[in-house]
């Protein structure tokens, strides 16, 4: 796997850390992937949290017909 020197120098400071700081650094990213998936859920319009639209009743006079005309 190719990294950037970024992601390389993220790495070695990750690795680094001591048990409690990678354990609050990774519930940090955690609750963010939560905050950023709401979002994204909220914009498509499918949290759980929404009742399901139901479908409009075709009414007869509503309907498409051909006008005759003479």
């Amino acid at each position: 796997m190719d990294l950037t020197i970024d992601e390389q120098r993220l790495i070695a400071e990750f690795r680094k850390l001591p048990p409690s700081g990678k354990d609050e650094l990774l519930a940090c990213a955690s609750l963010l992937v939560r905050r950023t998936q709401v979002e994204d859920s909220r914009e498509s319009g499918t949290a759980t949290n929404q009742c399901a639209v139901k479908a409009r009743e075709i009414l007869p006079e509503a309907e498409k017909s051909p006008l005759i005309t003479e």
